[in-house]
């Protein structure tokens, strides 16, 4: 490859300067530059070259072992930035939540460092050169392969760092996010390789210049701005009849809420819901578990008809989250990972939704599909019964896991069907999951959450901002609804048109346009994704040949001699 960067690390060396203190400073740099490009801090831009550090670390490691020691420290660092918040430390109130978060801290730097490990084979088998241009491909397969399975957490997908750029993210549409997050992975490697041609004005793998690489750079990062303000500035009109949304924030404490009776909550939300009456709105969402008892069991009945009597009143939908409890008979197929109550009777429970109209007894459902993993479901207990026994206060982690994607229908004012899905809190974050409900026929999409679990930090923004992904990737207008913030109204284009503030009791009232348009990633999915998995399989499978080639020639040349 000619002249490397391990000529650097030479002249590191040469200068009586330590390599290994050259690495860890190479790795806090990376750390601080990823995790400060995500919300809240619109630094978005530094995503574009932060894996250039990292790349000026693995030039010189090819051994596996150090090479996951300063991947780890550099995931670790970027981490602790941007999830500090999941163990609601700020409230320092459930210890579990507190230890669940540090054990997030610990484990998910090691999922970073997986597909590292793979770089590093390829590198091994078939040079640092050709590693480096299949590493945006690898990147974004591990990114895809991250959020499908139960113990998946995509919160800190690349490509959400740049939602603060509307104009940017445009071309998500068309890519979903993840093909944003290959964008910025290109950035990153001709930044790099611009680098070495600067400061080593040898290595030449691309263009004879340091100028073409830069125009490279140039032309990439601004052709997706321009085809983004082009869209923004002439935005497609949608046609669709609009649909008036009111938005409760209670801001009621989300542990105390559990703790103390109640139905004190559902009084607190009532009694603020009973100053919408003539607003005309057509439906009216409450926050996530706004309602935190079995209000469907028989025994709560008394509940729900005063609910149902106030959506009369008002004459207005209701959407509200609510745990809601399934009892088997003795002769039903029992799941093995159901509880067993004091009178012996086995049962689940679910994170729901639930819709209500106005003079109608039949009740519309939908239970969490893609439950936190630990945080309401163990991972696996399906599976490994025993694994059911870790589970603890405020009903969390014993959630079971809803099965159908719910479009939920109802009837506005001027008596028009209207279709729309619900998100419960981390689903949002799911993009083939919401893209899955507009293909359905959603004709908007509605998030409800209670993000005040872990105080006023970064978590309630970060999720805010992963909303405005989805409206851009579905072309949908997003009603988020919040119990203690942040409730949004969001629309196709990624605009937040109103919001509230963490820790306000707020009524928010917006108009959302029907959209039976689907755009190209909805109709797709994560294609792009796929593509970069098959690519990464590819790479991975000539390495692994070569591996093996050379191994038989070694095995060969020992038996000649």
């Amino acid at each position: 490859m000619g002249k490397s960067i391990e000529n650097i690390s030479g002249f590191i060396y040469q200068q009586k300067m330590n390599i290994r203190q050259y690495r860890l400073f190479l790795a806090l740099i990376f750390g601080l530059m990823l995790g400060l490009a995500y919300p809240p801090v619109p630094t978005g831009i530094t995503a574009a070259f932060a894996f250039v550090p990292f790349i000026l670390i693995f030039e010189s490691i090819d051994k596996y072992g150090t090479g996951f020691r300063y991947s780890y420290l550099s995931f670790f660092i970027f981490n602790l930035i941007t999830l500090y918040w999941a163990g609601g430390f700020a409230y320092c109130r459930d210890m579990y939540q507190m230890v669940a978060g540090v054990l997030l801290l610990i484990a998910h730097p090691i999922f970073f460092s997986v597909p590292i490990m793979f770089w590093i084979f390829i590198r091994r088998q078939l040079g640092f050169k050709i590693s480096v241009l299949v590493f945006p491909f690898l990147w974004v397969a591990f990114e895809y392969l991250h959020s499908l399975t139960e113990i998946s957490f995509p919160w800190l997908i690349l490509g959400n760092t740049q939602t603060y750029d509307l104009s940017i993210i445009q071309f998500a549409s068309i890519t979903g996010v993840y093909g944003v997050s290959f964008w910025l992975l290109w950035l990153n490697v001709l930044a790099f390789i611009l680098f070495t041609k600067i400061y080593l004005k040898e290595w030449k793998p691309l263009s004879p210049l340091p100028s073409g690489t830069l125009l490279c750079i140039l032309v990439i990062y601004f052709v997706p701005k321009y085809f983004g303000d082009q869209i923004l500035h002439n935005p497609q009109p949608t046609n669709g009849a609009s649909v008036q949304i009111a938005v409760v924030q209670p801001n009621i404490d989300p542990f105390e809420k559990w703790d103390e009776r109640p139905e004190k909550s559902l009084d607190i939300i009532q009694q603020q819901t009973g100053k919408i009456l003539y607003k005309g709105v057509d439906l009216i969402l409450w926050p996530e578990t706004a309602v935190p008892f079995y209000i469907l069991h028989p025994a709560n009945q008394s509940y729900l008809e005063k609910l149902k009597r106030q959506v009369n009143s008002i004459n207005c939908n209701l959407l509200t989250g609510i745990p809601d409890i399934k009892y088997y008979l003795q002769t039903d197929d029992i799941p093995k990972t159901s509880k067993t109550s004091l009178t012996g009777e086995h049962y689940e429970t679910y994170n729901s939704s639930m819709l209500l109209q106005p003079y109608r007894d039949d009740i519309q459902k939908y239970a969490k599909i893609i439950l936190v993993p630990f945080a309401e479901r163990v991972p696996f207990s399906e599976a490994l019964n025993i694994l059911n026994a870790m589970q603890w206060n405020f009903g969390l982690g014993g959630w079971t896991h809803g099965k159908d994607t719910t479009i939920f229908r109802c009837m506005t004012l001027d008596g028009r069907e209207i279709k729309f899905s619900n998100m419960i809190c981390y689903e949002s974050v799911y993009p083939q999951l919401v893209s899955a409900f507009v293909r359905r026929g959603a004709q908007f999409l509605t998030v409800i959450t209670n993000d005040s679990w872990w105080g006023n930090t970064s978590g309630a923004y970060q999720h805010k901002q992963i909303a405005v992904m989805r409206a851009i990737e579905n072309r949908r207008w997003v009603v988020q609804c919040a119990n203690g913030g942040i409730s949004v109204f969001i629309d196709p284009y990624g605009n937040i048109t109103q919001g509230t503030n963490m820790y306000e009791q707020s009524t928010l009232f917006g108009s959302v346009q029907v959209v039976e348009t689907q755009s190209f990633y909805t109709r797709h999915g994560d294609w792009l994704a796929e593509a970069a998995l098959i690519i990464s399989a590819f790479f991975l499978s000539a390495a692994i040949s070569k591996k093996f080639y050379k191994n038989i020639r070694q095995k060969d040349s020992h038996e000649v001699h």
